[in-house]
């Protein structure tokens, strides 16, 4: 009717592995890759819009052929009215 056998438990010698170190790493230096390559896309959009705004090229004949009808003279000065004897 008893049993012999002990039935106390044992502790396993498997542990839990505990968080995968690949998949924390993985994600941790793709994100960083991609704000290093962001980062230095927005620095080339700046140094490439500031080059521009210093640096060109002087083409008057492009001006001259659109016509001067783009650039509105002011009213040129009116005279004085000549005097006249009384």
């Amino acid at each position: 009717m008893f049993s012999t056998e002990d039935n106390t438990t044992q502790p396993s010698n498997t542990t839990d592995p505990g968080p995968n170190i690949a998949a924390i790493v993985a994600p941790t230096v793709i994100l960083g890759l991609l704000a290093i390559a962001s980062a230095v896309l927005v620095w080339l959009f700046c140094v490439v819009r500031k080059k521009r705004q210093t640096e060109g090229t002087y083409r008057p004949s492009a001006e001259e052929q659109t016509g001067a009808s783009s650039v509105e003279t002011p009213d040129a000065l009116k005279l004085p009215k000549e005097e006249r004897l009384i």
